[in-house]
């Protein structure tokens, strides 16, 4: 059933009071404070009938009622108005972020700056269909060696390997000649696969070498394609977060792979998602808002920017900040290519 023009009026003011004060609201609040033109009866009879039909809940027995999870959904398809960002939060973003970089230097610079603005969460996903444009493998010493991963998103990735024997300088040349050969291509989701087929094919004579330097990539690998952001320590400031078991319940969950990857999984191939409280497929996050958008550059996909915070957060402000950076990806961001002659 579609609301009535009052009936959304006041299903608007109430979120908009409550994600401002974290306190229920009452009809006498909306009259004095959003100076509605109806009585304070005719505005409890609807805020009677939001409730009925799901809209707002009544936390405990008082005249004060929060929106739902089916309130905040109706108002950010139908109600919210668009928001432009402050002069002080585009000068910090554009200040900040630098506009020069390989992918992630970029993506940590944004995460940071979408953490600090919004007081919530970051996570960064990025493109897991990126591939190896070429390997390095660098003696830096007798017994420790540098591999540097070059993608071909301009993604760079070193690990240090540590030998027992020193290593020849040819025997390095040799190993960099054949994982370039083999590996050049190779999704970065599976490289760990594919350095294990090359060993066995091509460099069984190194095996001794090249168990350490597979298992420096592999660490550096498995360092996933996430990175959690500052947002953390602000966020508990929030009125829900008043008890230890909400912030320990919370910070198991964020820093959980299985829970993140679930949940982003439901906003995949959307430019801009929002998944609001009991819409999240897992139940730890039915108190909690997910808001995801694409990055792209030049029509390729980089990656997933998501903030997580309470359902009470500011949907303007963060779908705006979002946005911004989004366009700011679109516009005079350059990411830095290898040298291929080099």
């Amino acid at each position: 059933m579609s609301l009535d023009e009052r009936k959304k009026k006041i299903l608007s003011s109430v979120v908009e009071d409550y994600i401002e004060s974290a306190e229920p609201v009452g009809s006498k609040t909306l009259v004095e404070k959003y100076h509605l033109d109806y009585s304070s009866a005719t505005i409890r009879n609807d805020m009677k009938y939001l409730e009925e039909e799901g809209y707002l809940e009544q936390p405990h027995v008082s005249a004060g009622r929060i929106p739902s999870t089916k309130g905040y959904r109706y108002y950010v398809d139908n109600l919210m108005k668009e928001r432009k960002l402050s002069m002080l939060d585009i000068d910090y973003i554009n200040n900040t972020i630098n506009g020069f970089g390989d992918v992630d230097s970029i993506f940590e610079q944004v995460a940071d700056v979408v953490s600090k603005i919004l007081s919530t969460p970051t996570v960064i996903t990025k493109n897991n269909t990126d591939t190896i444009d070429s390997i390095k493998v660098v003696k830096i010493s007798e017994n420790l060696l540098l591999i540097v991963l070059m993608s071909k998103n301009g993604t760079v990735k070193d690990c240090i390997a540590k030998v027992t024997n020193t290593v020849e300088d040819k025997v390095i040349e040799k190993m960099t000649s054949i994982l370039n050969e083999n590996l050049s291509g190779t999704p970065l989701k599976e490289l760990h696969l594919a350095l294990n087929t090359v060993i066995k094919k091509d460099l069984e004579a190194f095996s001794g070498i090249m168990e350490e330097i597979v298992n420096s990539i592999k660490y550096e690998m498995s360092k996933e394609m996430k990175k959690l952001n500052s947002g953390v320590e602000k966020i508990l400031e929030n009125p829900e977060f008043s008890d230890i078991e909400t912030v320990k319940n919370f910070m198991n969950m964020i820093t959980t792979k299985e829970i993140i990857d679930s949940t982003l999984e439901k906003s995949k191939h959307n430019k801009l998602s929002i998944v609001i409280g009991s819409e999240n497929k897992e139940v730890l996050l039915n108190d909690y808002t997910v808001i995801s958008l694409d990055i792209e550059k030049d029509n390729k996909y980089l990656g997933k920017l998501s903030v997580i915070g309470p359902k009470r957060m500011n949907y303007a402000k963060t779908i705006s900040t979002l946005k911004y950076i989004s366009d700011k990806f679109n516009g005079n961001i350059k990411l830095n290519r290898k040298n291929k002659g080099g």
